[in-house]
């Protein structure tokens, strides 16, 4: 069974002029960037189309900036492609973002609080004693060990993301993590030392903790739409409340990426679609090695591909033609004029609108405008449960890998 994934990068995925290809003539983009300078009390689009990058590249100003662009581009997902996720998940900062695609917060209260969890991170500790490094080549049970021998209570180094086979991050005092790269080095890894505002994902980041735990009962949060995995566990959040609990453990627990990759696929998910700057999570599917295949919009080849792989036009057709082909087994012409000639006029009007490609609802509305008329034609026409749930599974998978609930 095909299913498909919405993922979000985190913090470090920022750069000058992030989605302006498919941002740009998007209207619900402009609202959004005017809702941000409301809340922030700066001109958020300035600042991330033209930077400075200095600044763009401040814990304080990144995750506000990544949330929006990423909730920019779920918002012209849905309107364009439609279909809603099997699971969702973010990278660290990301994952506010993935709430904020399910309905669990808001996209002004996500940005009330990442740039409170921003701040708490910049306060937390004093600059220049704290440091994160990017590990290539080296085994992971090497990295642990290391980490281990040269950790303390007061000076940690700790792994703060498992993002591949091939990549890990360590976080924590700069003098115990100076100490794990000229190791780690000495036996071949290749070391990149990440240009970050703090020790994120470490127990250094405890009382950035505390103060989002505080934060955070300022806001409601809502039941998910679909469920979101977790960076701490690695599994859907089965409540509210461990959302709450998820989101201050993120702080200083490791992002555990690769198991989260790891789920999904042997959940069925074929199909992933990273939201937001850069390809990031895409190359890292590939280093681990899942059975997903990633398309991100950020890159062009990948947005062509979505739209020609996911064509609302092709499934309102299929969807037409499924409704007119089915035979059918009620004589009642009050009924049949109802329950079968008004929705095939629909779907008419729909692909009509589809084939001129303006004034068309948003692609999610369509369809589940689609699927209200397809169920209602089976339903007059007497199909029975059995056989309308297989026209409806087959129906779902023509469209090459897409997952819409049809229950």
């Amino acid at each position: 069974m095909n299913r498909m994934a919405l993922v979000f990068p985190g913090q470090g995925s920022q750069y000058v002029g992030m989605g302006a290809t498919w941002h740009s003539g998007f209207a619900e983009a402009d609202r959004l960037f005017e809702e941000a300078a409301d809340i922030l009390g700066y001109d958020l689009k300035a600042l991330c189309m033209a930077g400075p990058m200095t600044q763009l590249s401040r814990t304080f100003y990144t995750q506000p900036a990544l949330l929006t662009i990423s909730v920019i581009a779920f918002r012209r997902y849905m309107h364009e492609i439609g279909i809603i996720p099997e699971f969702s998940a973010g990278h660290s900062l990301g994952e506010y973002s993935a709430l904020v695609s399910s309905g669990v917060l808001s996209f002004s209260d996500a940005l009330r609080l990442v740039q409170e969890r921003g701040r708490f991170m910049e306060e937390t500790v004093e600059a220049g004693l704290s440091s994160m490094i990017a590990i290539r080549g080296a085994e992971l049970n090497v990295v642990e060990e290391i980490c281990r021998r040269h950790s303390t209570l007061d000076q940690p180094a700790v792994i703060a993301c498992y993002n591949s086979s091939n990549q890990y991050v360590v976080s924590g005092h700069h003098t115990s993590v100076a100490v794990v790269a000229g190791e780690l080095e000495q036996q071949g890894a290749q070391i990149t030392r990440l240009q970050v505002s703090g020790p994120f994902h470490s127990p250094l980041m405890q009382h950035a903790a505390d103060r989002l735990t505080a934060e955070l009962q300022k806001y409601t949060l809502n039941e998910a739409k679909w469920p979101v995995i977790s960076n701490v566990t690695a599994l859907p959040y089965p409540d509210v409340d461990s959302i709450r609990q998820g989101l201050v453990l993120q702080m200083t627990h490791p992002v555990r990426w690769i198991q989260i990759m790891q789920y999904m696929a042997n959940r069925g998910v074929k199909q992933g679609i990273e939201l937001g700057p850069r390809t990031v999570l895409k190359n890292l599917a590939k280093e681990i090695n899942t059975t997903i295949e990633f398309l991100s919009v950020d890159r062009d080849l990948d947005r062509v591909e979505l739209e020609r792989r996911f064509s609302i036009r092709d499934w309102v057709a299929r969807s037409l033609s499924l409704a007119v082909s089915t035979p059918n087994a009620n004589w009642n012409e009050d009924d049949y004029r109802k329950g079968v000639i008004l929705p095939v006029r629909r779907l008419e009007e729909l692909l009509r609108s589809s084939e001129l490609g303006s004034g068309s609802p948003p692609a999610f509305e369509q369809r589940q405008e689609i699927l209200k008329c397809i169920r209602l034609v089976l339903q007059t026409k007497q199909v029975s449960e059995g056989e309308q749930k297989v026209m409806l599974e087959q129906l779902r998978r023509d469209q090459d890998g897409t997952v819409s609930n049809f229950n």
